[in-house]
């Protein structure tokens, strides 16, 4: 079950439901890819979520509607708890042409008033059904909650469902809570008693400090977040954190509310010999605030660099960040990681040697590449002389 204070509206597909739709026209692949002999379905089109008893028959009415329109592969996810989603297309990766194909088209459709009320979706794993759950953190008797672990990959719900239970077998109080796109498992419930300063929570400029020795005693042992089954290195600074309950308001309002927009960081590191990437040049990473941008894209750099082998420093060019959906672009968070790598790179010590955008861009054009070439096919960038690698990011917001 899901909290309704944790979703988006549905004012994109009321209004579609009182005026038929206008699709750009041209065509879009979409469906299937085999990898292996298997199917992989993976990313999707989140195009509305719909919240309540009529969740589901408001999702199929929408569905229809789209279909009968022309776009191809729009299907609808019954996720539980009264949420449905209405969603478009099947992808591998988030560079698939045709999932950016069928981006520019969602992104082009009109309700009969003119407007774009889809102009701001983004790709996301395909929402899964939850599973039935013992511990939803939405039952919890506390108004926060220590948040542990994260799962957004597929697969998420049944991976956070197991790890709960692992913490229930060694005697810890753990919950699950499921998102659009997020699967989190929380440990603790707790009232405003575990502050030294309890009427001061939520008071402008107000710090009021954890007092309370078990919370400070799972702070201790869960020190530091667990993302994808993987806990985050010390250098990542993604401690774990107090969150609130959901649907459990706290009487002066507390705790770190979640997020209702996250962000992914990808770098690649591509070798000019060859136009691929290094043996382990690749690194990701969700952050869950705008300014915590910064700090994980330093985190990806230096695991990057660290798995460089070679005997001599690589000269390194930074080409560019790319932002992927109209959220990334608004924001400007591509200009926050682009400025990380300079700052990151120019400290990377004996195994790279950084050089900046504008530098990078010189050597490019001596073989006639602009940057643009190779952020959108770095394999461009094989045989350029003067470089030993290139370094280019991609920078994608998507809800949680």
């Amino acid at each position: 079950m899901r909290s309704p204070t944790f979703g988006w509206s549905s004012r994109a597909a009321a209004a579609l439901a009182l005026a038929g739709l206008a699709l750009a026209a041209g065509g879009c692949g979409g469906g299937m890819t085999m990898m292996g002999g298997a199917p992989q379905r993976q990313l999707t089109v989140l195009m509305e979520e719909f919240k309540g008893p009529d969740a589901t028959a408001s999702a199929q009415r929408l569905s229809r509607e789209i279909s009968s329109q022309g776009l191809p592969d729009v299907f609808v996810v019954d996720a539980g708890g009264g949420v449905a989603d209405v969603c478009a297309g099947h992808f591998p990766v988030f560079k698939d042409p045709r999932a950016i194909e069928m981006l520019h088209r969602v992104h082009q459709i009109r309700d009969t008033a003119g407007q774009y009320p889809f102009a701001g979706v983004t790709l996301v794993p395909v929402p899964e059904a939850p599973p039935p759950s013992p511990w939803p953190l939405e039952k919890a008797n506390g108004y926060f909650s220590l948040h542990v672990a994260s799962w957004e990959a597929p697969g998420r719900m049944a991976k956070a469902q197991a790890y709960a239970a692992e913490l229930r077998s060694q005697g810890y109080e753990a919950y699950v809570f499921h998102g659009p796109s997020l699967s989190m498992v929380t440990l603790g419930a707790w009232g405003l008693e575990i502050f030294d300063h309890p009427a001061a929570v939520g008071q402008p400029g107000a710090k009021p400090k954890i007092i309370s020795p078990k919370t400070l005693d799972l702070i201790q042992k869960f020190p530091r977040m667990r993302l994808e089954d993987e806990v985050t290195p010390p250098e990542a600074h993604i401690p774990t954190q107090l969150v609130k309950v959901p649907g459990r308001e706290p009487p002066s309002g507390a705790g770190m509310p979640l997020p209702k927009v996250l962000y992914r960081v990808s770098l690649a590191l591509v070798e000019t010999a060859t136009g691929l990437e290094e043996e382990r040049g690749r690194a990701d990473g969700v952050a869950w605030f705008k300014d915590e941008i910064p700090t994980l894209t330093k985190a990806l750099l230096s695991q990057i660099v660290k798995a460089i082998r070679s005997e001599r420093p690589l000269r390194v060019g930074i080409v560019g960040v790319t932002p992927t959906d109209p959220g990334a672009i608004r924001e400007k968070i591509d200009a926050l990681a682009l400025d990380a790598l300079m700052a990151e790179l120019s400290r990377t010590g004996t195994k790279a040697i950084g050089i900046g955008p504008e530098g990078t861009r010189q050597i490019l054009a001596a073989t006639g590449l602009k940057p643009e070439d190779v952020l959108r096919d770095p394999r461009a960038c094989r045989g350029v002389q003067g470089l030993d690698a290139v370094l280019v990011g991609t920078v994608t917001s998507f809800p949680r």
